[in-house]
C-alpha cells in the first residue's frame, strides 16, 4: 500500500470510529474482502480490543498487588504481634514479679536437743555357782 491508500484507510477509520466495538464486529464481514472499509474496520477492532486488554491488565496488576500486599501483611503482622506480646510479658514480669509463695512456718516450738542416753554398762558376770540351774530335790517335787 502506498501513502494514498493509508490516507484512504484513515478516512474510513474516522467514519467508522463512531461505532461501538460490537457494531464494528458486526459490520466487518459485510464489507468486501481486502477493501479499505474492511481494513479500517479490522484496524479499529484491533485497537479497541488492545485498549480493553490494557485496561484489563492494569486492573489485574492492581488486584495482584493488593493480593500480594495482603498476603505479606497476613504473614508479617502475626509474627510482629507475637514478638511484641512476648516482650510485653517479659517487661511486665520484670516490673511486677509475681510474689512467690513463702514456705509456711508452723508455730511449733523448736525442739530442744536432748542429751543422748548413755548406753547401759554391761553387768558384771555372775559368780559361777549362781549361773547354774538349781537341782530339784525330791521334797520340792
Amino acid at each position: 500500500m502506498d501513502d494514498f491508500d493509508f490516507e484512504l484507510v484513515d478516512n474510513e477509520k474516522r467514519h467508522l470510529s463512531r461505532h461501538s466495538l460490537a457494531r464494528l464486529k458486526a459490520l466487518a464481514p459485510t464489507f468486501p474482502e481486502r477493501s479499505r472499509e474492511r481494513l479500517a474496520c479490522v484496524e479499529l477492532i484491533a485497537e479497541r480490543e488492545q485498549a480493553l486488554a490494557q485496561v484489563a491488565l492494569k486492573i489485574a496488576a492492581r488486584r495482584s498487588m493488593w493480593a500480594l500486599f495482603l498476603s505479606v501483611v497476613a504473614l508479617v503482622v502475626p509474627i510482629i504481634l507475637f514478638v511484641a506480646w512476648t516482650m510485653f510479658q517479659q517487661r511486665a514480669e520484670e516490673e511486677n514479679p509475681l510474689p512467690r509463695p513463702k514456705p509456711v512456718m508452723r508455730n511449733t516450738p523448736t525442739p530442744t536437743p536432748t542429751p543422748e542416753p548413755e548406753p547401759e554398762k554391761t553387768p558384771e558376770p555372775l559368780p559361777p555357782n549362781l549361773g547354774e540351774f538349781p537341782i530339784p530335790t525330791p521334797a520340792q517335787e
